[in-house]
């Protein structure tokens, strides 16, 4: 059995020894007479990443390249795959190479479903509800009511596959270039029936999530990535997603371990409504198709006027559907005007969560399934 293991690298200076370390501690343990090969696949870093990488001593077979095909971390993926075919390896893993949070004990996790008989697993973490901008909003609950499978970090970056996932995923129309690249893989689990558990990780802590404190660096190019990919792949699987009416669970692998701190993020709230008050007043005011989104629209300016701040999910969801319903005819214009009501709904989730225990927040998220659910039935079907 040859397994892989892929590692997304840009800028990882920090943390990239770290993770080739834990990577290769977990295979000699968990699987000592496998052959392994770790490929760090990387983003033009301009920092040392690649040369701490290659210095890096490991058990495993190791190679450090720099990605094909631009920029984007679809790409750093894509160039790590087709070496792993090439190689002729069994199963494959990815994982990010800025996690802080990484255990040995992941791999086993990831690599034994596989060995069972699995096809894809998408990683479950405990994270902090405030931690998972778009994971929270729009990638679970969309993804989730789309295809008929609750998939609770279906962008969550850690995944393993088999040889038979691997190779109908690069022969794929729709294979992105960035961070559209989770939402690919998991998307594709679902609606073509490949045989997809969730693999419990523990918590997850990586260093982009100080970015939360600057939207525009990091959060709304991600958000117009993994939005756009999961539009297109609505698109592209609708007839499927017509078909499904209810939502499942689906198989989990591991423990949830208990008594874990999560870190919350520290979202500022002043500099989140300064954002939505100029995308309002540039993006929705003077968008030609806001009459479509007209209640969203009235909400925020009430919002904007007021002293207190409040964009339910209900309002929220209506606008995730209004704006599939009319994406294919417009694309880039309804994503401007969906990424405002993303950042009111993120504001009013700020504020709901204030003097709230995490497992309250986290049921405020899950509710959203029925919401979802039932404006698809609504809009689509």
């Amino acid at each position: 059995m040859k397994l892989g293991v892929g590692i997304s690298t840009k800028n990882c200076e920090e943390t990239i020894a770290q993770v080739i370390e834990t990577v290769d501690k977990g295979l000699s343990k968990y699987f000592p007479s496998s052959s392994c090969l770790i490929i760090v696949s990387d983003g033009f870093s301009e920092d040392k990443t690649r040369e701490i990488a290659i210095e890096k001593e490991s058990r495993a077979e190791k190679i450090v390249v720099l990605q094909k095909g631009g920029p984007g971390k679809g790409n750093g993926v894509k160039t790590a795959l087709q070496i792993f075919k090439e190689k002729n390896v069994d199963a494959v893993a990815l994982v990010d190479g800025d996690l802080t949070s990484i255990e040995p004990f992941w791999m086993e996790r990831l690599f034994s479903p596989l060995l069972k008989g699995k096809d894809l697993c998408v990683p479950f973490y405990l994270r902090h509800p405030l931690d998972g901008v778009i994971t929270n909003q729009i990638a679970y609950p969309l993804t989730s009511s789309l295809y008929g499978k609750e998939i609770r970090q279906p962008i969550g970056g850690e995944f393993s596959f088999s040889k038979k996932f691997l190779n109908s995923i690069l022969e794929h129309p729709l294979f992105p270039s960035d961070f559209g690249i989770d939402i690919f893989l998991t998307t594709v689990g679902v609606a073509e029936n490949f045989s997809v558990t969730e693999t419990v990780l523990g918590k997850k802590e990586h260093t982009s999530t100080r970015h939360y404190t600057e939207p525009a660096k990091l959060l709304v190019p991600m958000f117009y990535q993994v939005v756009t990919r999961l539009f297109e792949l609505y698109l592209y699987y609708k007839e499927k997603a017509l078909r499904t009416s209810d939502i499942q669970s689906i198989p989990r692998y591991g423990e949830i371990p208990t008594g874990l701190s999560l870190p919350a993020p520290q979202p500022d709230l002043a500099l989140w409504k300064d954002y939505l008050k100029k995308d309002y007043e540039e993006i929705y005011l003077n968008s030609p198709l806001k009459e479509i989104f007209k209640e969203g629209g009235k909400e925020i300016e009430k919002n904007l006027k007021g002293k207190t701040f409040s964009f339910p999910a209900p309002l929220w969801a209506e606008c995730v559907f209004v704006a599939l319903l009319h994406y294919e005819e417009h694309r880039k214009k309804i994503l401007d005007l969906l990424k405002v009501f993303w950042e009111a709904r993120y504001i009013s989730l700020i504020v709901e969560s204030q003097g709230k225990k995490e497992e309250e927040m986290e049921e405020m998220i899950r509710d959203q399934l029925g919401i979802f659910l039932d404006l698809k039935k609504k809009y689509l079907c």
